[in-house]
């Protein structure tokens, strides 16, 4: 049998890979699609807002991808395999891999395309997975400063054989649009062999594209992809024989003994605010304006589902990058059983006792 294809999809924080991801499992040319999500932090935002999709296809793991990619990612499909044996999921003919905005994809890309050893998990997942499609997300209001201050973003867009440009939509001025012109060149120049799309009016390609059986190759990208690739054979060699040192390698550690925060970077930290009972739709809002006037370009990332104390069976989701906070949306339900209050920040040096105290204030 021909190997399970898999894509992987990548993109900065807030680029829009989750409503990438809901948009594609709309479409029923996207169904026995199996989801592997990776999220930056203990608490699984983006795995709710798909499951309701997917449903017992949706797999999540909290590892972080960028550090132990040779095991998670081939753990995760492994197990995913695992369960279509066993049948307790129901068969699939693809997978998606929605990684977190962190992640430096060089690692998992390396996994996936290195040859099998002669373990158990890496010869089953060699023989039965291969890897497709990288996706890269571009979002327009942030992606170019985004490419000038994280090197994780730029190997996303470098490595891509897809990158998709989103928030179009609000490109309705001239000069908006030679912006995005202008992004097109540097994107090219950084991976000629990239196709560049935009999400919203190149929609059908983008999912003929991912659907369209294909296999990974590196040709076409620019000497860095490739440089990249090298360098993190040797380091992984580097590992296996001497032994992986996780802070010093990558210059971040993982702070377990604080469950609501992980570090990626010396000064971008994960914190999760978790809330019992729901809370007033005026601490809600004060909240919001807290965050944007104290945290601004510090908060990297917000998203979260609210329950609002007038309105507590239909939560409220919440989005924001960096200095601009979205719209809320309400759903109509819940995803699960989990009807408790959980919000996702991820930035530098945020006040979160501050950010917490606001939201859980009683009017």
């Amino acid at each position: 049998m021909a190997p399970i294809l898999v894509t992987m999809v990548t993109g900065f924080l807030g680029a829009g890979k989750t409503t990438l991801l809901n948009a594609l499992l709309r479409d029923p040319a996207f169904a026995q699609t199996a989801v592997l999500i990776n999220e930056f932090g203990d608490v699984q935002i983006d795995h709710d807002l798909v499951a309701e999709f997917t449903d017992e296809l949706v797999m999540t793991t909290t590892g972080c991808l960028c550090c132990t990619a040779s095991s998670d990612i081939k753990q995760s499909l492994f197990d995913l395999w695992k369960k279509r044996k066993d049948r307790s999921i129901g068969p699939y003919k693809r997978v998606i891999v929605e990684t977190t905005g962190l992640m430096d994809p060089v690692p998992v890309i390396n996994s996936l395309l290195a040859p099998p050893s002669a373990g158990l998990i890496d010869r089953i997942v060699s023989q039965q997975f291969a890897l497709s499609r990288v996706v890269a997300l571009f979002d327009i209001v942030n992606g170019p400063v985004t490419l000038d201050h994280h090197r994780e973003a730029l190997k996303q867009v470098g490595l891509a054989d897809i990158v998709v440009f989103t928030k179009t939509d609000l490109a309705g001025d001239p000069a908006t649009r030679l912006d995005i012109a202008e992004d097109k060149h540097r994107i090219a120049a950084i991976n000629p062999g990239a196709t560049i799309l935009d999400r919203h009016a190149d929609w059908p390609k983008i999912s003929e594209l991912i659907l369209k059986d294909a296999t990974y190759d590196l040709r076409g990208k620019g000497d860095d992809a490739r440089e990249w690739l090298r360098a993190e054979e040797v380091l992984g060699d580097h590992r296996h024989d001497h032994g992986h040192d996780h802070a010093h390698h990558h210059g971040h550690a993982h702070d377990h003994a604080h469950h609501d925060r992980n570090r990626h970077g010396d000064d971008i930290s994960s914190h999760v605010i978790a809330l019992d009972a729901p809370v007033s739709r005026s601490a809600f809002k004060t909240f919001l304006e807290t965050l944007k006037a104290n945290a601004g370009t510090d908060l990297l990332r917000l998203k979260g589902l609210v329950a609002l104390r007038d309105e507590p069976e239909r939560p409220v989701v919440v989005h924001g990058v960096q200095h601009l906070v979205h719209e809320v949306e309400t759903l109509e339900r819940w995803p699960d059983d989990d009807t408790q209050t959980r919000i996702v920040l991820i930035g530098r040096n945020l006040d979160i006792e501050q950010f917490r105290g606001v939201l859980s204030s009683v009017d």
